[in-house]
């Protein structure tokens, strides 16, 4: 039986929105695709899934639905709001997807988190404060029952400004924080989303603050096994 297929989409940061040096203490610099390629092989899910990566913020092409069998579309230093030509192709390459009667699966980490609600027609806001460290969040009863959270503490790494201010329509709140009601999001369908990283580690989410970093790297703790999140997300939905 052919392996299926898991494309992710790279938005980290088109050149300029950061410095990569802050990066470079990582596999790979700040290729976000190593990483999740890495965090995917650490599973032990690359013996039996496809896996293509595109970083879409640097000039990679998005590809046709029927490419892959599932989608990740990761975080990013942008604003959903920044306007970029890249985001608005996403934003209607999602829109696409959705549309389907049975669309791909999709799951949104942070920026995807965002993008995806802002597709479904919902505002992002910022929030008062920057949320930057590792979290407990409380799941609803929804999330409780969802398989995604199955055998995961729910303690994760954020690093946001931002967050989804309200629940986009035929959603499910299924994790919540203090100060982000919607920070876990099921659609549906296939699709869910998470405010948080479980894909990354507690390094590379303090380095990631750059001058930052010094300051908020006591508050990231590991999260060993928070990648587990994409294993359920698969299962659930016949890839794996």
């Amino acid at each position: 039986m052919a392996k299926k297929k898991l494309m992710f989409l790279g938005q980290l940061g088109a050149p300029g929105r950061y410095d990569p040096q802050v990066f470079a203490n990582q596999p790979g610099g700040d290729n976000e695709v190593h990483w999740f390629e890495l965090m995917l092989d650490g599973l032990g899910l690359l013996d039996v899934i496809d896996y293509e990566g595109r970083r879409i913020c640097r000039g990679d092409p998005l590809p046709d639905p029927d490419e892959a069998d599932v989608f990740v579309v990761g975080g990013s230093w942008h604003s959903v709001y920044d306007g970029l030509d890249w985001q608005h192709d996403l934003e209607k390459f999602l829109a696409t997807l959705w549309a389907d009667p049975n669309p791909k699966p999709v799951f949104g980490i942070c920026g995807g988190h965002q993008m995806i609600a802002k597709m479904r027609g919902v505002p992002v806001d910022y929030l008062d404060e920057v949320h930057a460290g590792t979290f407990p969040v409380s799941l609803t009863d929804a999330g409780r029952e969802s398989p995604l959270f199955d055998g995961v503490v729910p303690r994760f790494n954020f690093g946001n400004e931002q967050h989804v201010a309200a629940v986009p329509d035929g959603a499910t709140v299924i994790a919540t924080t203090a100060t982000m009601p919607n920070c876990g999001l099921d659609y549906g369908r296939g699709w869910m989303s998470v405010q948080f990283h479980p894909e990354a580690t507690d390094r590379c989410m303090a380095e990631s603050w750059g001058p930052k970093a010094a300051s908020v790297s006591d508050n990231y703790h590991p999260t060993p096994d928070a990648p587990r999140l994409f294993v359920n997300f698969l299962k659930a939905n016949g890839i794996l």
